[in-house]
């Protein structure tokens, strides 16, 4: 949806992002598989039904991780041929993603999260964790997007600092969620984070809603000078602030064009 949205709010066509959005996705599912083995979470549930592993052991859920990753890949390399960019080479479009995932990104962010096993982390660590793990693939469906209709690199960096302002809230949301919302709500296990340090144990409820908001905020100011094309990016970022309240509370952010927002998803 990120991947869809840049593209069309930078004067593009979806059609032209489709296989870059869709790339995106296979490497969030593959990361999803990989997230859910014993070695990690050791999750029962993913959307509400039992995850891979469990369903057709990790053998298969292993290969079909990889097989998600290949194909993000394989997608990213045809689409950019087809593309004929002027900005950008289908080099750069690999790059980015390979960035997302790798040491530098959501691979990066996931290896601190399992050596702090032991160390409760600070805050600055659950940033760093996070803004590797979600923050790294939002940035890359953002960036992604933006390069699929050959965005200048001004826009381009306007874009990124929205990804990742909104990639840091989300998974916020997210850790408030683990807290509020039972397994039929969310599909997931419940109480899945109940051993780790999340941005909720360190700044309580309150606290979290707190930070989220104000990553919001920073992502709306972001695309600020896109005035009504970021609409959506908006609408976007108005969901994100109900996420972790199944959409319930109440929210007022700086939007696009300069006033005040409110959002009641």
């Amino acid at each position: 949806m990120l991947t869809l949205a840049v593209a069309e709010m930078l004067g593009g066509a979806s059609d032209d992002a489709l296989d870059l959005a869709c790339a995106v996705e296979l490497v969030h599912c593959c990361s999803l598989v990989l997230d859910d083995l014993p070695a990690m979470d050791d999750a029962h549930l993913r959307r509400g039904r039992p995850t891979l592993h469990r369903e057709h052991g990790e053998d298969v859920a292993l290969l079909a991780a990889f097989a998600l990753l290949n194909r993000g890949y394989a997608l990213v390399a045809e689409s950019s041929q087809r593309l004929h960019l002027s900005r950008y080479s289908p080099e750069e479009l690999l790059h980015h993603l390979a960035q997302a995932i790798g040491t530098d990104g959501l691979i990066g962010g996931q290896a601190m999260d399992l050596a702090n096993g032991g160390a409760p982390p600070t805050l600055a660590d659950l940033e760093y964790i996070h803004s590797h793990k979600t923050g790294a693939l939002f940035l890359a469906a953002a960036e992604l997007g933006a390069m699929a209709v050959d965005a200048r690199r001004r826009d381009l960096a306007a874009i990124g600092a929205f990804a990742k302002n909104l990639g840091l809230a989300f998974q916020i949301e997210d850790d408030l969620l683990d807290v509020l919302a039972t397994s039929a709500e969310t599909g997931k296990d419940e109480g899945q984070d109940a051993s780790k340090v999340t941005f909720v144990k360190l700044l309580g409820v309150a606290g979290a809603r707190s930070l989220a908001d104000e990553l919001l905020a920073f992502a709306l100011a972001s695309v600020a000078p896109f005035g009504r094309k970021a609409e959506v990016l908006c609408r976007l970022v108005e969901f994100v602030a109900g996420y972790g309240n199944l959409g319930s509370r109440q929210v007022t952010l700086t939007g696009a064009g300069g006033g005040g927002r409110t959002g009641d998803e």
